[in-house]
């Protein structure tokens, strides 16, 4: 999914990249590849005249009044045509002087950058001085300094705007200043060595925060349209490439260059879409700018690369435009420095910025919000066992259940019982895997089945577990050999499961079970209800690493299930099994369910001990990137909800990232503690998350069958033909 979203959002998307398509966007960039001089786009009064330039400016300087919102769902677009000129860099700068510019530099600079007349060039650091409005130094790299009319760089905390020309790209420099633009790794928009002698400058006072968190943005946003272009391109020539009589696109590991392509694009497209959404001149911007940046250029770097490693031989010719788009994406990294913008997150993260995540919704979610609200008020109070009696009565236990059980929520509704319980404090029962094997059975089972099993599971007076692991049939589900054999009145049931969590306190199990070995796997697949204390059941627990047992092995010796504990038809099974893992991730909202260590947790270990960790400030940032990237895509997720959209990649891509993130946590956390050789108190949680992290990567389904489904699902690559 692109940075857009919503319908308005989507439309300008769309009409940029017609538009760049139709003008030739692409081949211009090549072009100048070829050695054509630097000039203008030919089409850069057309987009001028378009508004883009000033989209994010007020109208009464010359743009269009809305917002950086806006302006990243063109920059997106700009990155995947690859445009040439000074787009970028003078959209950065005009963004830089209208939020920290005085009302006099902003009438006087923002018309002309707002209509195309005037173009601008940025540097994030240079040495330059400034004293009587003249400037001196040197800045080593100005994205755009060859045609541009205003060069913008930091000083201190100001923002020094320095003359350059003062008749077009095609005059020389101005008194003072002299531009070497020599071969750029990046020749469809080039950067120069920009030297000062007395140029004619002016000083944007505090305004160096605002240009750089502008650049990160911006930069960002171009980035994640580098990275999607380039994981479209490299995902639709896996399709089509044959070796070895098949798709290369069947072998796994290019299914997992594919898939690490899309889940590094739609990561930094979360938070790009976010750090435009947060008001520019904070500090909540400054961090979700920050966070963009750690993403978003390391995401472009990362496809681009892994683009034509997946094209081959043909990638790495003159001819394909693969390398194009390594060229813009490793220039942009020379600029926008990743771990700079990491560092600075873990500083703005240690001095106490934060910025929640909130979704605004439409009006009708006022319709009922006094009504939640009342209810929420009426039993905060109450003690937990009669609190939760009414939640279950009223429906509001799990809202987005079937009534009676639910209230049939929509997306909105299921939001604003959130807020409003989250205000009122009041904490709905945590089921988990009971919580998804009750909404099947609500799905599936007989009215005498959910009279009998549905309400004492809500009233949490017996524990559900899942019986569908095997030690042959792990990710792949429907592999089980667990038999069951017709008897009268019912069946018996022999074999073993492995990796129940929670069988060793559960009094019930959802287990499926082959009835039918003669048809194809997922046709011979019976779910039946067993009683966990019935004879014939044994349960051993297995410890994991850290010592303790959460999970178990199963065995069944002729355990007798009568007919009445079959849910669903018999050989009909999948489908209902199918249900229950679907139904973890049914509801809306949530984030990220516990799993993420916090960001502050890292932060205050590095301190702890900052030699220990090489690039610590560095390596935390990007962990908390990564964990605001996955709240962000649960956001993006209930916003597509809300407007009735069709669900995006986000659910696919979290619970990998999330699982993936927690190593890196424990790595940190291993590293940075002086006592983590120990299990005692000093070193206990150190220890213990090393030891219990890789469990993450593999319950669920393996990361290395996330990334299956991730190619497979979200970019239509094709199953390997061996797997049934």
């Amino acid at each position: 999914m692109s940075i857009a979203i919503n319908e308005d959002h989507v439309a300008l998307a769309d009409t940029v990249a017609a538009f760049l398509t139709q003008r030739g966007s692409l081949t211009e960039a090549r072009a100048r590849l070829d050695g054509a001089p630097e000039t203008l786009p030919d089409f850069w009064s057309e987009l001028a005249g378009l508004g883009w330039l000033g989209l994010h400016l007020g109208e009464d300087v010359g743009g269009s009044g809305f917002g950086l919102e806006e302006l990243v769902v063109v920059a997106e677009q700009t990155g995947r045509a690859l445009m040439p000129g000074p787009f970028l860099p003078t959209v950065i700068a005009s963004a830089a002087v209208q939020s920290a510019g005085t009302d006099e530099q902003r009438a006087r600079l923002l018309p002309g950058l707002a209509d195309g007349s005037v173009t601008a060039a940025v540097a994030l650091d240079g040495d330059v001085t400034v004293a009587d409005r003249k400037a001196s130094g040197f800045v080593r790299t100005a994205v755009g300094a060859g045609i541009a009319d205003l060069l913008l760089v930091p000083v201190g905390s100001d923002v020094v705007v320095v003359t350059l020309r003062d008749s077009g790209p095609a005059a020389d420099p101005v008194a003072g200043v002299s531009i070497e633009v020599p071969d750029n790794l990046d020749p469809s928009r080039r950067s120069g060595r920009v030297t000062l002698d007395g140029a004619p400058a002016e000083t944007v006072a505090g305004g160096a925060g605002a240009l750089v968190d502008s650049a990160r943005l911006l930069f960002s946003a171009e980035a994640v349209g580098i990275a999607r272009e380039c994981t479209e391109q490299a995902a639709e020539y896996a399709k089509e490439r044959q070796q070895f009589g098949r798709p290369i696109a069947m072998f796994q590991a290019v299914k997992h260059h594919c898939a690490n392509m899309l889940v590094a694009t739609e990561l930094a497209t979360g938070n790009v879409w976010d750090a435009a959404r947060t008001d520019a001149g904070t500090d909540a911007f400054s961090a979700a700018a920050a966070a963009a940046a750690t993403l978003a250029i390391p995401a472009a770097d990362l496809c681009a690369q892994l683009n034509i490693q997946v094209h081959g031989g043909i990638g790495f010719t003159w001819e394909h435009d693969a390398h194009m788009f390594l060229r813009r994406a490793t220039a942009v990294e020379r600029v926008v420095s990743a771990d700079h913008a990491a560092a600075a997150l873990t500083d703005l993260h240690r001095s106490g910025v934060r910025r929640s995540v909130t979704i605004e919704l439409p009006p009708e979610a006022e319709a009922f919000r006094d009504e939640v609200r009342s209810f929420a008020d009426r039993i905060k109070g109450l003690p937990a066992d009669e609190q939760r009696t009414e939640l279950i009565d009223s429906g509001y236990v799990m809202p987005h259940w079937p009534a009676p059980w639910g209230r049939d929520a929509g997306a909105v509704e299921q939001l604003v019982i959130e807020q409003e319980f989250s205000a009122a404090a009041v904490q709905k029962p945590g089921y988990g895997i009971t919580g998804w094997v009750i909404l099947t059975l609500i799905q599936y089972a007989t009215e005498d089945q959910i009279a009998r099993w549905v309400r004492p599971a809500l009233e949490q007076e017996v524990i559900w577990c899942q019986l569908f692991s095997e030690p042959d049939a792990g990710s792949d589900a429907a592999g089980i050999t667990t038999r069951a054999t017709r008897v009268d009145g019912g069946w018996l049931l022999n074999g073993q499961k492995v990796w129940t969590s929670g069988a060793h306190v559960a009094g019930f199990g959802f287990a499926t079970v082959r009835t039918d070995p003669d048809v194809p796997k997922h046709d011979g697949i019976t779910v039946m209800v067993i009683d966990m204390h019935a004879e014939g059941v044994e349960v051993r627990p297995l410890k994991m690493p850290m010592g303790s047992s959460e999970f178990n092995e199963v065995f069944f010796t002729d355990v007798f299930i009568p007919d009445d504990d079959v849910v669903g038809p018999v050989d009909g099974g999948w489908t209902v099994a199918r249900a229950t893992l679907g139904n973890e991730s049914v509801s809306i909202g949530g984030g990220q369910g516990g799993m993420a260590m916090p960001a502050e947790m890292l932060i205050d270990a590095f301190d702890a001990n900052p030699t220990s960790l090489a690039g610590g400030a560095e390596r935390v940032g990007r962990y908390a990137a990564n964990n605001r990237a996955c709240d962000i895509l649960n956001l993006r997720s209930a916003h597509r909800a809300v407007a009735g959209a069709a669900p995006g990649p986000e659910g696919a891509i979290t619970k990998l990232v999330l699982s993936e993130n927690l190593a890196e946590a424990a790595a940190v956390l291993n590293a940075t503690n002086p006592d983590a050789a120990y299990l005692d108190a000093a070193g206990l949680t150190s220890g213990a998350l090393v030891l219990w992290h890789r469990g993450m990567s593999i319950a669920g389904g393996t990361s290395e069958i996330k990334r299956n489904q991730i190619g497979e699902r979200i970019l239509g690559l094709p199953r390997d033909p061996l797997i049934k």
